[in-house]
């Protein structure tokens, strides 16, 4: 992220527009362009800062272009729809996307499109449009329910396909954690085989691995790929992280199970654990397996901070913090299964569709 957008606190009672292209040459422009306006300009040069930004401050108007790496403008509108369906979304595209632009606003999914280059005048006026519209819905008029039920249906396919874009990025962040969510899922799906669960609960085991690490897309990578020990301050960031993903999702027509997995994979057996210091029986079956498999995935992976942990190391761990950290029955098929080395899974490819 450049320049003022380190510090993301609200200074002002200004609308906030979220401008997201990956060329820091048009962030420029365009908040150049935007200074007669009374608003307060904040710029992301991916989808992920832009989830990052939108997860702590109240953004009026996001304008989004098209073609970025790793997620396209549709997807991230398409996920901004679901989870902050008062941001009024504009799209700006180089002339032959107009199409894109074209279907995204017939989709409901944007209010304007804007095409490169753009015109100053006409840039200003869609983000004072964009402001009084946000402003509107704010104060309960406009509709933003998503219009019909199959429309509403694609937005949300579109948005969970962006969740998992946003989860590949995640990983994708830092060489270490390369794979991690996907090898979390394969674990979680082998214990849950293991211990006889039912296929739907396989398959919740299998998106919430592939989800549980999803709101570290709000952590900034001077924490998140700190090669040091956390400062308390920024371990408290760190934690926020499950419920980041929780809001990311809680608009999505996932299963209790995937969500509670999301929110729930760091509450530890004994309530010491976060965010909601649940214990026993309150955390879902679910989310006390990922929790497991999670710790080994990290314990036998290299990180920055150090390498991966001995394999007999590892066994003694889960032991001694079985009943404590972990649930004793998970704990307990998981060595059986990792003692009849049953629990190698790591070299499988898992095919996110």
């Amino acid at each position: 992220m450049v320049m003022e957008n380190d510090k993301l606190e609200q200074v002002d009672d200004d609308p906030i527009v979220l401008i997201v292209d990956d060329e820091e040459a048009i962030l420029l422009a365009v908040r150049r362009q935007l200074r007669r306006s009374q608003v307060k300009v904040v710029v992301a040069k991916s989808p992920s800062e832009a989830i990052s930004v939108l997860s702590q401050q109240d953004v009026a108007v996001m304008i989004s272009d098209y073609m970025m790496p790793g997620m396209n403008g549709l997807e991230l509108l398409a996920l901004v729809r679901r989870r902050w369906p008062k941001v009024v979304g504009i799209m700006m595209t180089a002339c032959d996307d107009i199409r894109v632009a074209a279907d995204a606003v017939n989709r409901n999914l944007v209010k304007a499109f804007l095409t490169k280059p753009w015109d100053s005048e006409v840039l200003r006026r869609s983000v004072e449009d964009g402001v009084r519209n946000h402003k509107a819905l704010m104060d309960g008029g406009g509709d933003d329910a998503g219009g019909s039920q199959a429309l509403a249906r694609e937005i949300e396919l579109q948005a969970t396909s962006a969740a998992f874009a946003l989860a590949r990025a995640v990983d994708a962040r830092d060489e270490y954690t390369h794979r991690h969510s996907e090898k979390v899922a394969l674990y979680a799906v082998a214990l849950g085989k293991a211990m006889g669960l039912p296929d739907v609960v396989l398959e919740d085991l299998r998106i919430g691995g592939l989800l549980h690490d999803l709101g570290k897309i709000g952590v900034p990578d001077q924490i998140l790929l700190k090669p040091g020990k956390l400062t308390d301050e920024e371990y408290a960031v760190i934690k926020r992280h499950p419920q980041i993903g929780a809001s990311i999702v809680e608009p999505m027509k996932f299963s209790e199970n995937i969500h509670g997995i999301i929110r729930h994979h760091h509450e530890n057996y004994d309530g010491t654990g976060y965010p909601d210091g649940l214990g026993g029986g309150e955390i879902l079956l679910a989310a006390r397996i990922v929790h497991l498999v999670d710790a080994y995935e990290a314990m036998t992976s290299n990180r920055v901070y150090r390498d991966a942990c001995d394999p007999e190391y590892i066994r003694k761990e889960f032991l001694r913090c079985r009943g404590s950290q972990f649930d004793p029955q998970v704990t307990d098929a998981f060595v059986v299964e990792l003692d009849a080395g049953r629990i190698e899974v790591a070299g499988k490819k898992l095919i996110i569709e």
